[in-house]
């Protein structure tokens, strides 16, 4: 008995998946000082979203993790849009001031910034 045929199938899944995120990468953005959002408004059933948050920008990956959160949330309140697909990538460092450390002001910010930027 192999199991190969079910890794193969997870395998062609992210091949497409990111050949998706490519192609969508390649397209115009909608850009702020902090995030360049990535949208393909095709009418589909449910959201795809993509987040891209280099660990050179956002050094502790709990920053990391609570930007993340905040992009999930705001597409589970359906605060993003009429999209079919969307990328979210963070264009700037956070916590330059407090020494990489991004601070709730910070976060208010950059949530703030990124709903007024898709909404």
């Amino acid at each position: 008995m192999r199991v190969a045929p079910k890794v193969a199938k997870d395998s062609q899944c992210n091949e497409l998946k990111s050949a998706r995120i490519q192609a969508l990468l390649r397209t115009r953005s909608i850009s702020s000082e902090a995030w360049a959002v990535y949208a393909d408004s095709k009418e589909r059933g449910n959201l795809d979203l993509g987040l891209a948050i280099a660990k050179k920008l956002a050094k502790r990956a709990i920053d990391r993790n609570r930007l993340k959160r905040a992009a999930r949330e705001l597409a589970r309140k359906g605060s993003l849009g009429n999209f079919s697909e969307l990328v979210v990538r963070l264009k700037q460092p956070v916590g330059r001031s407090t020494h990489g450390r991004l601070r709730n002001f910070e976060y208010q910010q950059l949530k703030a910034q990124l709903q007024g930027l898709i909404s």
